[in-house]
């Protein structure tokens, strides 16, 4: 997955550098620096769980792009303590979790994010719910709360092929080829902006 960082651009009113904006759901949005360490711990540790370890995928998720200007974080926390216990793959204790419920991360605009790039769009990716919270349509929440805020502009993201028709249930088209990424078939997929997100 190769990008080419745009010019900067300014960060969209919604959250300024080091500010977050919280909507009356719940849902937090936020640039990597407005994060508290327990949320960003957390984020990276739903990331790995699900993206390396559950989807058995060995690959990098630490790949820079949380350090881009403009990079943008939407979350949901779950619910009560930040650190809460956490439980192994046997069900054993395991230290502490402080994973968020549904998570998105939003590059900055005109980042090319591999094959979905499209000029002046905005890409989502790291789509990923936990999965204590699934079959409660989070992940259809999250989406839905990613279009409200950016979807005035066309939005990208490279899917999971398998997950093309969710995606589509949101508005987003396959707009080329499948392709391979870190070892799962994935195609790009487009939403065109709407003024009315």
């Amino acid at each position: 997955m190769s990008g080419r960082p745009a010019a900067p651009q300014p960060i969209p009113s919604v959250a300024d550098a080091g500010t977050r904006t919280v909507s009356p759901d719940g849902w937090v949005l936020t640039t990597t620096s407005g994060l508290t360490l327990p949320e960003l711990y957390g984020i990276l540790q739903l990331r790995s769980r699900v993206f390396v370890v559950e989807q058995e995928s060995l690959y990098l998720d630490l790949d820079g792009l949380d350090l881009l200007p403009g990079t943008l974080h939407l979350m949901l926390p779950a619910p009560g303590e930040v650190l809460r216990p956490a439980k192994d793959s046997h069900g054993g204790a395991s230290g502490l979790s402080a994973e968020p419920r549904g998570y998105a991360r939003i590059l900055p605009d005109g980042y090319e994010d591999g094959p979905a790039a499209r000029p002046g769009a905005r890409s989502i990716g790291r789509v990923v719910t936990s999965p204590e919270a699934r079959g409660r349509g989070l992940g259809r929440l999250l989406l839905q709360e990613a279009v409200r805020l950016f979807g005035q502009k066309d939005l990208t993201l490279n899917a999971q092929s398998h997950l093309d028709g969710y995606y589509g249930s949101c508005g987003f088209s396959v707009s080329g080829p499948e392709f391979l990424e870190d070892g799962i078939l994935h195609v790009p997929m487009h939403r065109p902006g709407s003024p009315a997100a």
